[in-house]
């Protein structure tokens, strides 16, 4: 959809008042991008389905978003900010107003910033997504507090900086590219729980006759339906991939013109 398209289907959202459905995307984190479809009758949600069109996800949403109308008008939602009241845990808390909820959380803020300002940093990641929640703020909160430089991602620094080295462009992969593999390694990650699109693909390409190694401490449940499994003990990761790499540069199975053209290495 280009801009015009996208800023029409915004106007006829909030101008719907009769029944219809809303064709959206998913806001988070997740490189998916789920198509969803919204049901609306007088302004109302009533359900939020998967696009069964989107060839990825083939209308499955995991089950944090297929509940958003559930959530989104459960008579336990917190429609005000809560202060703790009484000892860490016991539950005890009592409603407060916006401005007062903003007061507490600037000067417990502005307390830590002057104790040791980098223990502020946790905070700074995403919000709910977008331009405003996830890029906005706070970068204008840490210009506020005289930073002049903000590294925001807390999960994927590395990860990026890993497929540049190794691929050229942190981009990551085709998806449903993974249905022509023969050879699928799940190192220390649980799909079937947080990555559900994907391990839908792993398990057509498992059908397809891909033999799957699961590298992990722990027997997930991607583990288990996994042919192979090295249980490598916590901390020894990095031993392990510099062995393989090796062990594929000893025998000559890399490709040398691939790895001198798209990778920082060198052979």
């Amino acid at each position: 959809m280009n801009t015009a398209q996208i800023l029409a289907e915004l106007e006829r959202w909030t101008q719907l008042k009769g029944d219809g459905e809303i064709q959206a995307a998913c806001p988070h984190d997740c490189p998916d991008t789920c198509a969803m479809r919204i049901t609306v009758s007088d302004g109302k949600v009533l359900a939020v389905k998967g696009d069964p069109t989107h060839s990825l996800t083939a209308g499955t949403l995991c089950t944090k978003v297929s509940r958003y109308a559930e959530r989104s008008y459960h008579p336990g939602r917190l429609t005000t900010p809560l202060k703790r009241i009484g000892k860490k845990g016991s539950g005890q808390f009592a409603p407060i107003s916006w401005d007062e909820a903003y007061t507490t959380i600037t000067q417990r803020l502005a307390e830590i910033w002057r104790r040791n300002p980098e223990g502020i940093l946790p905070y700074s990641y995403a919000g709910t997504m977008g331009q405003v929640q996830g890029e906005g703020m706070a970068g204008r909160f840490f210009h506020a507090l005289g930073a002049s430089l903000l590294e925001r991602t807390i999960c994927a620094s590395a990860g990026s900086t890993g497929l540049e080295l190794c691929m050229g462009k942190g981009i990551g992969m085709d998806t449903e590219a993974i249905r022509s593999a023969k050879l699928i390694v799940i190192w220390g990650s649980n799909p079937i729980t947080s990555h559900v699109h994907l391990w839908a693909q792993i398990q057509q390409a498992k059908r397809e006759g891909a033999i799957l190694w699961a590298i992990d401490p722990y027997v997930s449940d991607s583990v288990e339906k996994c042919h192979h499994h090295i249980a490598l003990r916590p901390g020894t990761d990095a031993a392990l991939a510099y062995g393989i790499a090796h062990i594929l540069q000893r025998d000559g199975l890399l490709n040398a013109d691939g790895v001198s053209r798209f990778s920082g290495g060198a052979l």
